[in-house]
């Protein structure tokens, strides 16, 4: 076993090396916050190992002890599925199957079902703040492990890999994902590696562990050189362009599509083919280059199910990235690893046979949710850089920061270690509306410019 790999119950760290999303390893300090609006009245974070909200003495409220309930305990796969494989292409833009031609990603998506519209959380990336302990990786990544966009700290948090009974693994060429190990039996977080290298891994752990039945494998790659274009000078005809002449990006996409198929014919070799989930994704990229929370494209992502009770050629219109947790562990037949307020749903209508019953209408609440950030964002924003020539507008920003004052507090990226406190996704969108018209009325009336 390498420095860089571990095994439950071994003595060293899982991981080492570095890549583009995790160069250094960030501190582990701990940031106490306040409580914010959308907690039950007197409700707060105690300061301690599970950061649970409770009462004023101290006791879980009634919605925590319910969203921590003990977890169902972890199973075998079945109903046709032995093994589920999450094939995890990093920085792969929701347009590049079609506009680069990649012929495995196609191969796949005739093998199942692909969504046409699958839309992410806003793919922020802090390593600071409350957010640290939850992740450290972007928002998209801990949120689609854990079905939910209420998450805990990384070390309490049940995810998806967490319901799979058996031998599983954890493959990625970035120490960025090292908070989404927990309930892995085997990792290697190697910046080091490339994925060739993973890929090659992989197939070795699914010959010489037969009761491999779950696996995370991430080809980072592609980030190193969407993270190029976004940072190049202008000077560069490729700039902020990924699809442009000259840009790095194109060839190693190819690459990474090519190892897909490398992939797909092992699992193919192994007699493996027919009984895997195979689900392909990603976790936000633009055009522009790496993924600017407020370019809507970092929003969609590539999105294609592929295995036993899935639609063959099939496409369905719309999925959030906290629906796919719980449609693996419904197909897989497995414990889904949320049931909160946040939790995605299990998209039923991409099973076999099941398309005449797909729902006729699907909430778009993520969509509705990272438009909210885009414009609390600009607002924001521009409320601060008239201020000083319009003082009403600092006054209106610090009541629409003081509970005690306004109405409705905006649940903003830099909160989201506090988003469990709204109790459901429905009351963060409501607050967040709420909050958002305060701003508007503070910026009509301060005589300010218009947003622009």
């Amino acid at each position: 076993m390498s420095g860089a790999e571990r095994t439950r119950g071994g003595t060293g760290s899982a991981v080492g090396g570095a890549s583009a999303e995790g160069r250094a390893a960030p501190s582990r300090r701990r940031v106490l916050r306040l409580t914010g609006a959308g907690a039950a009245a007197g409700a707060g974070i105690v300061a301690g190992a599970t950061g649970l909200p409770t009462g004023p003495g101290g006791e879980r409220t009634a919605a925590a002890a319910e969203r921590h309930r003990p977890a169902a305990p972890a199973v075998r796969p079945s109903g046709g599925v032995r093994r589920v494989v999450m094939f995890h292409m990093d920085s792969l833009h929701h347009e590049a199957p079609r506009r680069l031609g990649l012929r495995n990603v196609r191969r796949l998506a005739a093998r199942g079902t692909t969504v046409r519209d699958a839309l992410l959380i806003a793919p922020w990336h802090p390593t600071v703040s409350g957010y640290l302990p939850l992740s450290t990786t972007s928002f998209p990544n801990p949120t689609t492990f854990a079905g939910s966009l209420f998450v805990r700290p990384s070390h309490e948090q049940r995810y998806l890999q967490h319901g799979f009974a058996g031998f599983t693994a954890h493959i990625a060429n970035s120490r960025a994902y090292r908070s989404l190990d927990p309930g892995f039996d085997f990792t290697r977080l190697d910046g080091d590696d490339t994925d060739e290298d993973n890929v090659r891994l992989a197939l070795r752990l699914l010959r010489e562990h037969s009761d491999l039945t779950f696996m995370r494998l991430v080809l980072q790659d592609t980030n190193d050189v969407s993270q190029q274009v976004a940072n190049a000078p202008a000077s560069e005809p490729w700039a902020r362009d990924i699809y442009a002449h000259g840009s790095p990006y194109p060839a190693v996409v190819r690459r990474a599509d090519a190892l897909l198929g490398t992939f797909l014919d092992g699992l193919g070799q192994l007699g493996m083919l027919d009984d895997t989930l195979l689900v392909l994704l990603a976790d936000g990229q633009s055009r522009l280059g790496w993924h600017p929370v407020q370019a809507e494209d970092s929003w969609r992502t590539p999105l294609v199910f592929a295995g036993p009770e899935v639609a063959k050629g099939a496409t369905i219109p719309y999925a959030e990235n906290i629906d796919i947790a719980p449609t693996v562990a419904a197909l897989a037949g497995v414990p889904a690893p949320s049931d909160d307020g946040a939790t995605g749903r299990v998209l039923t209508e991409l099973r076999t046979g099941r398309h005449a019953t797909a729902p006729r209408r699907v909430p778009r609440r993520i969509e509705r949710l990272n438009r909210q950030i885009a414009e609390h964002l600009r607002l924001e924003g521009w409320l601060r850089a008239h201020a000083r020539e319009f003082p009403y507008l600092d006054v209106q920003l610090m009541r629409a920061a003081n509970a005690a004052l306004s109405e409705a507090q905006f649940w903003s990226l830099d909160r989201i270690d506090e988003w469990p406190q709204a109790e459901s996704l429905d009351r963060m969108l409501t607050d967040n509306d709420t909050a958002l018209d305060f701003l508007r009325r503070a910026l009509r009336d301060s005589g300010a410019p218009a947003l622009r």
